[in-house]
């Protein structure tokens, strides 16, 4: 696709910083509950357990909600400006696994290891209300020991349409509550897709599309995309985006096609690498950025008729030589995790491929960091693509075959059961785990999670600041493409500069 179809798109986003800025977010109650300026590289405040937001536990609630979200009545006033650490010197990525970490990974029960590799659906913890499930979130770290959920409450049950920041940590933060009091007592981490600003965030900045962003021509808008997200994201209590998509965009006909960096991948690469530092900065000592998540591995934007998760064709020469450099300068600017691609490329299915996910991912492009599945793609092998008999099989597979390190299993306990089962008829080594789970407790140290495992609330107040809306604004206003030449709008006039 040829980038006079593409790049129009961000045209209409124009407006909509400024919309999302006074868009309904109810009354301010206080407007002096923050500062007007504030400085988001402060060492964030430890939350005591008081503060977290957990009721006590109760019998099973009474349903009396009609399951009609609601808006969120949470309010502010976002500070017009505020400080942040500038790109590193140096990329900050991935690296050695640290001897705590190993000591740790050593101490923890099969269970507890498997546990950590296992991620579970915000939806799983929503009750009939749309409020926080207490019992269920016991039971997922207690009885699986679960290490990671993801999404928001508003997509999966939850009361509210658009969480605030203040609502949407509350939920987090309760939720890593009862992490740190019950089962392996280690902080979860959140993932979520924040991919043109932290999308599902109430009030926060939303920026122009991947393809608009190219459009610009100049990575700087990209790095300030992807700074802002994170920042926004982290203010929700989350702290992995999934995020920047590195796709690149081949066939005109797939349904998403907007959210990548085009199909230039020289123009791709540089977009990447401005993006993953946003994200990331030096996200091993900045609380206000997260780890970015570098997808889909790979060749994800190539669909032979159109269709979403459809078979990929492509040689390897040039998926070499096309698809992978946009991947590669992500590991180079130190990218702190991946995400395997739905479907099959060249009859090969990705989340099985010992080449594209082993010899290929870590050895020759040398990524370190932690790899996850794409939602309930181990399990589809047996339910949708039909290259594993069962569910087993296709964990066994992925595990023996792959460097995957976590399941985005999603809505049930299948990997979880059936790993344990592995593991223990000896078809999957503990050390495989070890392998994982050492990768896995790592980003959450690099995070500062075992240290800071709550929401920073001082960055709820720079949520949708005037700094940020001004930055979106720029971008869209860079992005605007002319796709037809009616009446000569260009070349422009001299007395029209």
């Amino acid at each position: 696709m040829r980038y006079a179809s593409l790049l129009f798109y961000a045209f209409s986003l124009l407006a909509l910083p400024a919309i999302l800025a006074t868009a309904d977010i109810g009354h301010i109650h206080n407007q002096a509950e923050y500062p007007m300026n504030v400085d988001i590289m402060a060492e964030p405040k430890v939350v005591d357990s008081e503060s977290a937001g957990v009721a006590p536990a109760a019998s099973a609630p009474v349903c009396t909600w009609d399951g009609i979200q609601a808006n969120d009545p949470v309010a502010w006033k976002p500070v017009s400006t505020y400080s942040y650490s500038g790109k590193p010197q140096h990329p900050v990525g991935p690296g050695s696994i640290d001897p705590d970490i190993m000591h740790m990974v050593r101490q923890l029960t099969t269970k507890e290891k498997i546990g950590q590799m296992t991620q579970i659906q915000v939806g799983q913890l929503v009750d009939c209300n749309g409020e926080l499930n207490r019992t269920a979130v016991e039971y997922w770290i207690d009885e699986w020991k679960v290490g990671s959920f993801l999404e928001t409450p508003a997509n999966h049950g939850g009361k509210y349409n658009w969480y605030s920041p203040k609502s949407f940590g509350t939920f987090t933060d309760a939720v890593q509550k009862i992490a740190l009091e019950r089962g392996a007592k280690i902080p979860i981490i959140w993932g979520l897709d924040s991919v043109r600003g932290a999308n599902y965030v109430k009030g926060a900045t939303i920026f122009p599309a991947g393809v608009a962003t190219a459009a610009t021509f100049n990575p700087q808008f990209a790095y300030e995309a992807g700074r802002v997200a994170a920042k926004d994201t982290r203010a929700a209590g989350v702290h992995w985006a999934f995020a920047p998509v590195l796709d690149l965009t081949v066939n005109k006909l797939w349904s998403r096609t907007y959210e990548s960096f085009g199909e230039d991948p020289y123009l791709a690469s540089k977009m990447s690498t401005a993006s993953i530092h946003g994200y990331q900065g030096d996200y091993k000592r900045d609380r206000s950025r997260v780890a970015a998540c570098m997808k889909h591995f790979i060749g994800y934007g190539n669909p032979f008729d159109g269709s979403d998760r459809a078979n990929r064709h492509i040689a390897v020469h040039e998926l070499l030589e096309y698809y992978v450099p946009s991947f590669k300068a992500a590991i180079d600017a130190g990218a702190a995790s991946a995400m395997e691609s739905y479907g099959v490329v060249s009859g090969e299915a990705v989340t099985i491929s010992n080449y594209y996910l082993q010899r290929l991912l870590r050895d020759q492009l040398g990524f370190k960091g932690m790899l996850v599945t794409d939602w309930g793609e181990i399990n589809s092998q047996a339910t949708m693509y039909h290259t594993a008999k069962d569910v087993t099989h296709a964990t066994q597979l992925a595990l023996e075959r792959t460097s995957i390190d976590m399941s985005m299993v999603a809505d049930d306990s299948s990997f979880a059961n059936v790993t344990a089962d592995l593991v223990k008829q000896g078809t999957v080594s503990v050390s495989r785990l070890d392998e994982s789970v050492a990768r896995i407790l790592q980003l959450k140290k690099d995070l500062g999670l075992f240290k800071h495992p709550f929401t920073d609330k001082a960055l709820a107040s720079t949520v949708g600041s005037s700094q940020d809306i001004e930055a979106a604004r720029n971008a869209v206003r860079e992005s605007i493409t002319l796709l037809k030449n009616s009446d000569n709008v260009l070349p422009l006039a001299k007395h029209e500069r």
